[in-house]
């Protein structure tokens, strides 16, 4: 989905200027259709605004991936240094 898909979804954020990305020609394609679906149900049910919705979806993948949210692996076999 383009990045005028999502404001037209009513999908605005408020931590970046996407207007100014569309305007400026960004490419960025944003989610795909799964994803945004995914969102827009987050949205619904917690009753929370797009930007928090993408920010708890991105948890629940870290966590489904066994990664904590500052990014480092729950693996106790992970290698974090050498």
């Amino acid at each position: 989905m383009s990045l005028s898909t999502f404001t037209n979804a009513g999908m605005p954020s408020s931590n970046f200027d996407i207007q100014a990305n569309i305007t400026d020609g960004d490419s960025r394609t944003g989610l795909d259709a799964r994803g945004t679906w995914e969102v827009m149900e987050i949205m619904r049910q917690e009753r929370i605004n797009f930007d928090q919705a993408r920010l708890l979806r991105h948890s629940r993948i870290l966590a489904s991936n066994r990664i904590d949210p500052s990014g480092i692996p729950l693996d106790s076999k992970a290698v974090l240094r050498l």
